[in-house]
């Protein structure tokens, strides 16, 4: 996806702007929709970006050892941090899943599987995971990593449940 993306664009005559706006509307959607199963540490899906950005600084005229914060600037590229834009759209699907009625049960029977299989003694997102983070297993769980990488954003979840052990 990302090759193919930057084989395209490449030999076209765009201005940065160009590539930066292909980015933020083409590329990633289709990064988070192929994401939607797994969530991968910053320095992961960094590797995954990082040939785009290094077109959208080519595109500019820009040293290839610029700064990636320069590109992230709101003047004159606006490129969205494309791990947080992947983490919120996590958050904001199991959010979804324990706030909705429907997905009650689920919910429950998520949390409390996590909660089991941490051996922890109250809700997961109340505990610091980070001795859990080095867990092959867990490293491409959906649920253990939007937890663990929100909990880093200071990001908290409101459970109206307390899943019991």
């Amino acid at each position: 996806m990302v090759k193919d993306m930057a084989a395209l664009l490449t030999p076209k005559k765009l201005l940065a702007q160009h590539v930066a706006y292909l980015y933020n509307a083409v590329f990633l959607p289709r990064l988070e929709f192929r994401l939607q199963t797994s969530l991968f540490s910053e320095s992961i899906v960094q590797s995954i970006i990082s040939l785009m950005l290094s077109i959208i600084k080519r595109k500019a005229g820009l040293a290839s050892t610029t700064p990636l914060t320069l590109l992230y600037l709101k003047i004159p590229f606006s490129i969205h941090h494309a791990f947080c834009h992947v983490l919120s759209s996590h958050i904001a699907s199991w959010q979804k899943i324990f706030t909705h009625p429907d997905f009650q049960d689920f919910a429950n029977y998520a949390i409390s599987y996590l909660q089991g299989f941490l051996g922890a003694e109250s809700c997961p997102t109340t505990i610091d995971l980070t001795p859990w983070s080095q867990i092959l297993s867990l490293r491409s769980h959906s649920l253990f990593n939007s937890l663990f990488f929100s909990s880093h954003l200071n990001i908290t979840w409101p459970l109206s449940f307390w899943p019991p052990r």
